[in-house]
Formats: C-alpha cells, sequence, structure tokens
C-alpha cells in the first residue's frame, strides 16, 4: 500500500501530503481492502473538496462529525484541499484533539507547510509517493544555474499539453523542491518557502501560465552551492 498507513491500529486523523487524484485512487482501494469500507452509498462516510478551505467549512465539518457512525463501527471523512485558512484551521483543532469514537479524518494537501504547529501536531502526517514524481530533479533543480534552470521548465512545459496533467506535473515538481528546501536547513533558502505556497496556488487556479510561474521560481530560489 502506497499510503503506508496501519489499519489495524488506525489513526484518528492524517494529514496526507501528495497529488490529489493519486492520493485519493490509493486511499479508496486502502478503504475497500484493508479496512472493508465501501464508500458508495454509504451514510458514514463524507468527502470534501476545496480550493480554498475557510472558518465557514471548518465549523460544517465539526457539526458534522458530531453523529455517530450508524452503517458500522467506523465514519471517514475526507477533506481534499489546496489551501486551509487560518481561521479554520483553529475552528478544527478542538475536533482533531477530541475526535467522536469510531471516526477518522484524512485531509489531503500538496503541503504540509501551511498548516499551524497545534493543528499539524494533532494530525499524523503521511507523505504519498507522487510527492517525488516529477520531470524535474529538485536536488538537480536547486544546484543548477538560472540558465539550465530555464531549459528544465521549458522541457516541462513543452513535454505536457493537457492542463489537468501539467497542474499535477507543477505540483509535484513544487512538493519535491520544498521538502528539498526543508531539508537544507538554510535560512535563506527556508524564507522561500512562503512565495512557493502562494506560487502553488495560483497555479491550481483556472488556466493558469504554469510556464511563467516556473521561470518565476527559476527568479527566486537561490541557487544552492
Amino acid at each position: 500500500m502506497n499510503l503506508y498507513i496501519n489499519g489495524k491500529n488506525l489513526h484518528h486523523a492524517y494529514c496526507i501530503v501528495g497529488n490529489s487524484e493519486l492520493v485519493l485512487s490509493d486511499l479508496y482501494k486502502f478503504f475497500k481492502n484493508e479496512l472493508n469500507f465501501n464508500i458508495s452509498g454509504n451514510p458514514d462516510f463524507w468527502y470534501g473538496e476545496y480550493d480554498v478551505m475557510d472558518i465557514e467549512d471548518g465549523r460544517f465539518i465539526k457539526d458534522l462529525h458530531q453523529n455517530r457512525p450508524v452503517a458500522g463501527d467506523r465514519k471517514i471523512f475526507v477533506v481534499n484541499a489546496n489551501f486551509i485558512t487560518l481561521k479554520a484551521q483553529n475552528a478544527m483543532l478542538k475536533l482533531f484533539e477530541e475526535p467522536i469514537g469510531g471516526t477518522h479524518f484524512f485531509i489531503i494537501l500538496p503541503s504540509a507547510s501551511g498548516l499551524i504547529p497545534t493543528l499539524k501536531s494533532r494530525l499524523l502526517l503521511v507523505e504519498h509517493k507522487s510527492i517525488n514524481d516529477t520531470k524535474i530533479n529538485a536536488k538537480d533543480f536547486l544546484k543548477a544555474n538560472i540558465g539550465e534552470r530555464m531549459n528544465m521548465v521549458k522541457m516541462l512545459a513543452e513535454s505536457i499539453s493537457d492542463e489537468e496533467e501539467s497542474k499535477i506535473e507543477v505540483s509535484n515538481f513544487f512538493n519535491a523542491l520544498e521538502k528539498e528546501l526543508f531539508s537544507t536547513k538554510n535560512q535563506a533558502l527556508s524564507a522561500i518557502l512562503g512565495s512557493l505556497e502562494k506560487v502553488r496556488q495560483y497555479a491550481n487556479e483556472q488556466s493558469p501560465s504554469l510556464k511563467m510561474l516556473l521561470e518565476y521560481v527559476v527568479l527566486i530560489v537561490p541557487v544552492l552551492k
């Protein structure tokens, strides 16, 4: 199982970082094969998809989870979001600290960098394999000069014609790049993470200029000596 989740000792709340389509595919297989939990027509299953999840969304889920499972012994919530606002995170703090018994949450995000520490501490963080699936090697990108980087993003942009597939590839690259930036423990590089998160949000909007966004990232990320 690509998610590396223990079905016999299920945690009450997970944050799964990776490409949402690939994560969902593996997650639903996990529910069926490992938990014997069928999502189709199941009153104990809830799915929500958000570009930006705000406080009202957080409160809605908090209220919705109050009901105990009715068809089995567990209730599952899947939240698929590109970004969760600070207010929404604060609204759900108590929820993830003391959920109703038998209730499990799976939050899918392209990055965990936007989560506040208090919320992150209540979630079990899982990195999906898709976080490393990218046509541009993040380590090579960080060490490359500006010209070399421009060639990398040009090749990426020209290799994909489908918009949704392009978004997936760019998202995967940003995930891998962010992971490398974290691992360097270099303050100058770590400071770029906020800008990278904004670029990620733009990339998920309708019909973004992905090539321009990639070229922007080329320029803002310092070359790693």
